[in-house]
């Protein structure tokens, strides 16, 4: 791969091999060949001369801050004029607007000219797709849908696929090599999703919990979303299973359960008591022993692993949800709207993305032991990112849904409580908390990390599943907005 004479080509042929999927094979050659030409003076100089252009500045960038190297957006200087904005022919170049708006997802806190960069390509790429080729167009639309940084991994790569193979300079072989990479993928994703349903199947959710949302599918998405290699295999029928367990939770939270009920599962669960307590219907009582029993099993499975300790925290970010989930039952019993900051407070863990974060660090094998856990547990900065991410994201698209059936209130209803603004405000102002959380996010995926690399990026991948999920509708609430993403994943073939 590696080129002397044209480094700038090898990235863009990085940034290919990314888009189709297969990056992961080469993940330490390309992390080796990034680090030596971030460190090159010479190859930051040429980078920045005149005859590369927007297309190309974007993709380096993009690139080289995917993989954790903060490469400075001064780079995109030389396209600004002498006022300091972006030089208006720019917006004649459709592929070097894709490129920017692409590149600019990748903004940290204080970097202006990507917040600038965002809105200037935006504003031009949502006219520019009427007028773009089919084949462009459909790429622009996708970009402006859920753009690579914020997408899944798995639908980028499949809708990708598909675009290269209509491009005048593609690859035939690295298309074929993408193509089976995918396929191969494809038959071991497809085993997983028939154990999960197995799994569902056994544990007897939709006879015995009838009350709850069964998401099979959904929840499996979700996992594949969060890691997608052959390696995480268990990893994601575990994650899965945990996605499933959560939804028959937090339904049982906030439409089932009585508040004395409820107190008494949280009081049991919080005690960790073997058996279910009385005083609960028999369907709370039977979800209680599918739940202890399946986080016991983990954590008798992660001691044999030489992960002592591990499942205690697994256990342990289970609670700080269902604390979360009755604090909420409590304020929708009492018609209570809590204050803005009152409500952020305990969004964090009613958000469920601490454990979800853990359950896939239970995943990760011996890149996670006990000081992982431990970490993860400390609140940092990029967890807390995350939650803030994934809580807000779903609050501001679930609003109406949630208003019409007797939910708690929203992060919107109590922002408007506490600063007494219109909804419209509201909304706006939490969706610029959602920005500056996506910035915090990627600031602590930029070298030198705190802490591993791999186990970072299974935080951006859950926030990642939410932005697709929730930024333009609760799609877990109504899977039509997934089926197609479902199908052209586990069901249809890819075309030879």
């Amino acid at each position: 791969m590696a080129s002397r004479a044209n480094p700038i080509e090898n990235i863009k042929f990085i940034d290919t091999l990314c888009r189709l999927g297969v990056s992961y094979h080469f993940e330490k050659d390309i992390t080796e060949q990034l680090e030596k030409l971030f460190d090159c003076l010479q190859f930051n100089q040429k980078i920045r001369q005149e005859r590369n252009g927007l297309y190309t500045v974007g993709i380096v960038f993009q690139v080289f801050r995917q993989f954790g190297f903060k490469l400075s957006p001064d780079v995109f200087n030389k396209f600004k004029d002498e006022n300091g904005k972006f030089k208006a022919h720019l917006a004649a170049d459709a592929r070097g607007m894709l490129s920017l708006c692409e590149a600019a997802q990748w903004s940290t806190p204080g970097e202006d000219t990507l917040d600038e960069a965002l809105a200037f390509s935006i504003s031009h790429l949502e006219e520019m797709s009427s007028r773009s080729s089919p084949h462009l167009a459909i790429r622009i639309k996708n970009a402006l849908k859920h753009p690579f940084h914020k997408g899944i991994s798995r639908i980028e790569t499949r809708q990708y696929i598909s675009y290269y193979e209509a491009e005048e300079k593609c690859d035939a072989t690295l298309l074929e090599y993408a193509k089976i990479d995918f396929s191969l993928l494809q038959i071991l994703h497809r085993q997983e999703l028939a154990c999960v349903t197995r799994w569902h199947k056994e544990m007897e959710f939709e006879s015995k919990i009838t009350y709850t949302k069964h998401r099979v599918a959904e929840a499996y998405l979700w996992a594949l979303g969060t890691y997608f290699g052959p390696e995480y295999s268990q990893a994601r029928v575990t994650l899965a299973s945990v996605v499933i367990l959560l939804t028959a939770l937090d339904d049982t939270y906030d439409a089932y359960g009585t508040r004395e009920e409820l107190e008494l599962f949280t009081y049991a669960l919080e005690k960790w008591f073997p058996e279910a307590p009385n005083g609960i219907p028999d369907s709370m009582k039977h979800l209680y022993r599918v739940t202890i029993d399946f986080y016991d099993k983990l954590e008798e499975e992660l001691e044999k692993q030489g992960r002592s300790g591990c499942g205690s925290h697994l256990k342990k970010s289970l609670k700080s949800t269902t604390n979360g989930y009755m604090q909420e039952a409590k304020w929708l019993r009492k018609d209570y709207t809590a204050k803005f900051d009152e409500y952020k407070e305990n969004a964090i863990f009613s958000s469920a993305y601490y454990t979800m974060m853990a359950m896939t660090f239970a995943g990760m094998g011996d890149v996670a032991k006990l000081d992982a856990f431990e970490w993860l547990s400390s609140h940092p900065k990029i967890r807390v990112a995350s939650e803030i991410v994934c809580r807000f994201t779903n609050d501001i698209t679930s609003y109406e849904f949630e208003h019409k059936r007797g939910h708690v209130a929203t992060g919107i209803d109590c922002y408007m409580k506490q600063f007494f603004v219109s909804k419209e405000r509201a909304v706006q102002e939490i969706v610029n908390i959602v920005s500056n959380a996506w910035k915090d996010l990627n600031q602590e995926l930029m070298r030198p990390h705190s802490f591993s690399f791999p186990l970072l990026i299974r935080i951006l991948s859950l926030s990642r599943v939410i932005d697709v999920f929730y930024r333009y509708a609760d799609a877990y609430t109504n899977p039509e907005f997934l089926k197609e993403y479902i199908v052209s994943l586990l069901i249809e073939n890819i075309p030879n």
